[in-house]
């Protein structure tokens, strides 16, 4: 989880004959009731690619975030594969951190397990829920056992599970079996990066998105970054409210890629729309844009904004919708 820097990393290939099959380590659909927040970087050098090739990761992210779609629920943790648990952690606050937090210093995983599988391999899973871990160093487990649940704990922003994958101490990503290199071990095509993943089948991790939307809504004046980020903003407010805006938090935004923002009104006419070009890569891009209220109160009604993203990823062209409300009174 962001954002903790690991060494570089040396390395291509780490698929073996020794390697454990992965459950996937969360017990939830991807797509319906989770989502990946971020996955491993594969490039050991500056900059940071996923396994696609793509930029749904950050510089030195060592693992694969898996959150919840409500923030609010607490998915099981599960054993990804058999094997002996070598250390765990409990206790720690699992609210999400919106800054640096010294007591979390030195215990960036949070609430954890670790577990050995023989060769070599370990996983870790981190962030779990206070209270919730269910195992004991030095137990076996069996693949699917309950370790915990999601949770905040240590360096977190939102609940979800980091699962980490080592073999012999260096970090090897799930969906290709490959350690982090300069160039990155990516490959762009969906057949390309599944024929080495160390998953049990493709239908256990779901299917690949370039850029998401991770927050987007209507304010009321220019909004916040960073209460944009981590709170929102209320789906009301009062018709002398001084502007309509809207924002959008875009994970995995490529160079080249544009934004339309349409704000339209409670008789669906468009009181505003703007179009912009990101120009440079980001793993996490936050756009906002809209209209200042002139002369007398807005109508009361429901308010609308809709952003329209599309670009050109390694992985492809890709298109992707929002919309949000906000009713004034």
């Amino acid at each position: 989880m962001p954002f903790a820097v690991c060494a570089a990393l040396a390395g291509t290939d780490a698929r073996a004959a020794d390697a454990p099959e992965l459950l996937f380590p969360v017990r939830c659909d991807i797509g319906r009731d989770c989502w990946y927040f971020s996955y491993m970087d594969l490039r050991s050098g500056p900059g940071y690619r996923d396994h696609r090739c793509g930029l749904r990761t950050y510089e030195g992210h060592k693992g694969t975030d898996i959150a919840p779609v409500d923030p609010g629920a607490r998915l099981p943790v599960i054993a990804a594969a058999g094997g002996v648990v070598l250390g765990t952690r409990d206790g720690m606050d699992d609210r999400p951190a919106q800054g640096p937090d010294p007591g979390r210093a030195g215990r960036e995983c949070g609430n954890g397990v670790r577990l050995d599988h023989g060769g070599g391999w370990t996983t870790q899973y981190c962030h779990l829920q206070r209270g919730s871990v269910s195992v004991r160093k030095g137990a076996r487990v069996s693949a699917g056992d309950t370790l915990g649940r999601t949770g905040s704990s240590g360096r977190s922003e939102l609940p979800h599970l980091h699962f980490q994958v080592e073999r012999n101490g260096r970090p090897v990503d799930p969906f290709s079996g490959a350690e982090a290199a300069d160039p990155p071990p990516c490959d762009a095509s969906a057949s390309g990066s599944g024929r080495k993943m160390l998953w049990r089948s493709a239908g256990d991790v779901g299917s690949y998105a370039p850029t998401i939307f991770h927050r987007a809504g209507l304010a009321t004046d220019v909004p916040d970054k960073e209460r944009a980020l981590h709170e929102g903003y209320p789906q009301a407010g009062p018709v002398t409210a001084p502007a309509l805006v809207g924002y959008a938090v875009l994970l995995g935004a490529v160079s080249g890629t544009t934004v339309d923002t349409v704000i339209s009104g409670p008789d669906g006419r468009t009181l505003f729309s703007n179009r912009r070009s990101i120009g440079e890569d980001r793993a996490r891009y936050f756009s906002y844009a809209g209209k200042r209220r002139k002369g007398g109160p807005w109508m009361p009604g429901v308010y609308r904004v809709r952003f329209l993203v599309s670009g050109e990823a390694p992985a492809g062209p890709f298109r992707i919708e929002r919309t949000a409300e906000i009713e004034l009174r």
